[in-house]
């Protein structure tokens, strides 16, 4: 067996056996019994708020049906609705089809399915923003769509760049239906300005590359002048007085065509993502180009 099949082997091994422990971790059986147990007393006592609390905690240390079964119980007494026919749901996908409670699960969720609330949220047509119900995001593939709420108030959140967020709350009963439609909120003054400033840097910055590339086209010509001065004026290692005049000259011009260039591709790169890249973009930047006989250096500060 070879090396990669080995390193890919052991790398399969760690991989699995993190899985076991992370698992292995994640389970408490002696505590999410403790939890269900207190769990079953609060809800005989309708104290349904800690009873959710103790079977939530207990399921996550250890998952079990009847756990989701007393959890979706629990929250139905709370009038979270669409929690309850969720957690039914999860609990009949968790039994086996000869189990004796299913029949009870499923008659809870078709029970349920009658007085599910559904809200619809809809974004208008046109630009990039994103859509959150009670801070939950809904995806593209959600918004249009008819989904299981818990009755009560909703609250709906437009964000995109370079607006401020848009928020709309909704009021939604038991069995109801509703659409809501949504949109972006103004344009941020604040963004904006910072979007102008962000344009007017990258055509300054864009500008010092192009004046960059043409210095380094520009020595880079002369360079190669110098070079066959030195060649023609220099045979075997014996230079004339204008063989030394063009070695000399060369070598400072080899300092000041690499800044150059270095320059004029991180002018151009950092000026292009500037006026190209969608949004507001941070103005606190800087390039400093340092030249020295024994070479060029040059940095950027900023962040994007």
């Amino acid at each position: 067996m070879g090396k990669t099949a080995c390193f890919c082997l052991l790398a399969g091994s760690i991989a699995l056996s993190s899985a076991r422990l992370a698992a292995a971790q994640s389970n408490d059986a002696a505590a999410a019994e403790v939890l269900f147990t207190e769990g079953r007393k609060a809800l005989d006592e309708k104290r349904y708020d800690e009873a959710c609390r103790k079977f939530a905690e207990s399921e996550h240390l250890e998952p079990a049906v009847g756990t989701l079964m007393n959890l979706a119980t629990c929250e139905e007494k709370l009038g979270k609705l669409a929690s309850a026919w969720q957690h039914w749901k999860e609990a009949i996908a968790a039994m086996r089809k000869d189990d004796d409670r299913v029949s009870f699960a499923r008659g809870r969720v078709e029970e349920l399915e009658k007085k599910l609330p559904r809200l619809t949220v809809v974004l208008e047509p046109g630009g990039d923003a994103r859509v959150f119900r009670d801070e939950v995001e809904l995806g593209s593939a959600s918004r249009g769509v008819g989904l299981p709420v818990d009755p009560g108030s909703h609250s709906i959140t437009v964000r995109a760049a370079g607006r401020l967020p848009s928020t709309v709350t909704v009021s939604i009963a038991e069995g109801e239906q509703k659409r809501v439609e949504v949109r972006p909120g103004a344009v941020d003054p604040a963004a904006g300005a910072a979007g102008t400033r962000s344009r007017t840097l990258g055509w300054v910055v864009g500008g010092a590359g192009v004046v960059g590339i043409g210095v380094g086209a520009a020595t880079s010509i002369i360079l190669a002048g110098k070079k066959s001065t030195v060649q023609a004026e220099c045979p075997n290692n014996a230079c004339t007085p204008a063989g030394l005049d063009a070695a000399n000259s060369g070598k400072s011009l080899l300092v000041v065509n690499a800044v150059a260039w270095v320059v004029g591709a991180v002018g151009l790169g950092v000026g292009g993502y500037l006026l190209l890249a969608p949004g507001p973009r941070p103005v606190t930047t800087g390039l400093a180009v340092s030249a020295s006989p024994g070479g060029a250096g040059l940095s950027y500060r900023g962040s994007f």
